[in-house]
């Protein structure tokens, strides 16, 4: 994994995986197809069995037209972190209270789920606000979830670079806080 926390790093959903999850279900379709027929399974019947195999095929081919390949859909860097299936705008990374991983090992995790802190809302974007605390009746936000996709980075080193920099970025965060503290005067 880079290790450099000046750079920004892009992810974007890829082309291969999905092309290979339509390959497969339209395998699994014809396999299935090919033992209701041997089966001595009627006609009818076999049509009704592959109906469903066949509108989810159709709903992957739709989501892979429907998909920007070129666009990032993961944007992590010095600012905070961006995902596009959540909100436009950038999470600072002196907003977040805390990042958890499902898995609580951040290589293997399934998802990051980033804590953001109340004073944050003065702070982001007032659609990124609106989006956030959408539904909160607290005053707290929601939480923001970010989860695995078919991105052209594996979600491991994804999580790995969000862990590395909210470490680097929230303890900057956090020194540069303190020296404001202590230069202001009494």
């Amino acid at each position: 994994m880079n290790t450099d926390t000046t750079s920004v790093r892009e992810i974007r959903y890829s082309r291969s995986s999905f092309k290979i999850v339509i390959a497969i279900y339209c395998l699994l379709a014809i396999g299935l197809a090919a033992i209701l027929m041997r089966a001595g399974v009627g006609r009818f019947y076999t049509v009704i069995g592959l109906l469903p195999l066949a509108l989810f095929i159709a709903f992957i081919i739709y989501e892979y037209f429907r998909r920007d390949f070129l666009t990032p859909v993961i944007t992590i860097g010095p600012q905070g972190i961006q995902d596009i299936r959540v909100a436009a705008g950038f999470i600072p990374w002196g907003c977040m209270d805390g990042v958890i991983f499902a898995g609580l090992n951040p290589r293997m995790a399934k998802a990051a789920t980033i804590f953001l802190s109340p004073e944050s809302k003065n702070i982001l974007s007032t659609d990124l606000v609106a989006k956030v605390w959408k539904g909160s009746k607290r005053s707290r936000p929601r939480l923001v979830l970010i989860r695995r996709g078919q991105f052209d980075t594996r979600f491991k080193e994804i999580t790995a670079a969000i862990d590395l920099y909210y470490r680097v970025y929230k303890a900057r965060a956090q020194n540069a806080e303190i020296a404001r503290e202590q230069h202001a005067p009494a």
